[in-house]
């Protein structure tokens, strides 16, 4: 099979526990990517409520999805006629459990899935339970596998998304440089399942944590095809062509700027 794909993938520099101004950001984002032709479009992990949002916002806010905002990308993802990968907490309404999860929405505005974090991290998500490892999801003709962060760090969940059928990985993620930051296991992930791996990171600070030089990457067979960092907001719109469950090709196509009003455009 071969076909031609346009991520955008939103590399967003949210505010931390700014709800409003961040939900805006995503959806100018949104809007941005999809005038510059993306297919599908991807944000960071917890870009909406920035990454230690608990101890400024509490819990409280946490509702069931989809809530007024998700119901309102799923809205926009149907006006624009993009397929939104979104990270938001959620909170389950028979048990009260909180999730740390990346959300699908079709073109149609439909929820298509989603994936709860299966191992959040330690202290900074000592809010969210555990998920559990779902199948991948049918995306415009593909058998998406999706991954939340560091849920990439250890082989198992993809070499489990790889035998249920998936044939693309796709991350939610908020990992920067430093003594705890990622470190060959997205090219690892790879070479263990044999997919390509799309990794939508984010940048700026959350609290004492400096996220600047933080990458969004495409990688394939062990190798990243293409990193992308910015200290301030940014789309990049990547175009990729998928040959026979590999990427052929993989280039950015454009990359603007993003605030919650307006934006510049530079199509390369």
């Amino acid at each position: 099979m071969t076909k031609s794909l346009k991520i955008g993938l939103l590399h967003l520099a949210p505010k931390l526990g700014a709800l409003e101004a961040n939900r805006a950001l995503i959806e100018s984002g949104t809007r941005m990517a999809a005038g510059l032709g993306a297919d599908w479009v991807v944000s960071g992990e917890l870009v909406v409520s920035g990454y230690r949002f608990a101890p400024l916002l509490g819990t409280e806010w946490i509702g069931e999805q989809p809530d007024l905002w998700m119901r309102r990308l799923c809205e926009l993802s149907a006006e624009l006629g993009v397929v939104s990968f979104v990270s938001h907490p959620e909170r389950d309404s028979a048990t009260g459990r909180l999730y740390n999860s990346l959300f699908v929405i079709g073109r149609d505005g439909r929820l298509l899935g989603r994936q709860a974090k299966l191992r959040p991290t330690p202290i900074s998500e000592s809010w969210a339970s555990g998920g559990d490892l779902g199948g991948p999801l049918l995306v415009d003709g593909l058998q998406v596998g999706l991954l939340v962060c560091a849920d990439a760090y250890a082989a198992e969940p993809a070499h489990r998304l790889r035998a249920a059928g998936a044939q693309l990985l796709v991350s939610s993620a908020a990992w920067w440089p430093g003594k705890w930051g990622p470190n060959g296991e997205w090219e690892a992930r790879t070479l263990d399942t044999g997919l390509p791996l799309i990794v939508c990171n984010r940048s700026g600070r959350d609290g004492e944590s400096h996220m600047s030089d933080a990458e969004s990457v495409i990688v394939d067979r062990g190798v990243k095809l293409l990193t992308l960092r910015s200290a301030d907001s940014t789309v990049f719109v990547v175009e990729c062509l998928v040959d026979d469950g590999h990427l052929a090709t993989c280039e950015v196509a454009a990359e603007a700027p993003v605030t919650s009003t307006t934006a510049s455009v530079r199509v390369g």
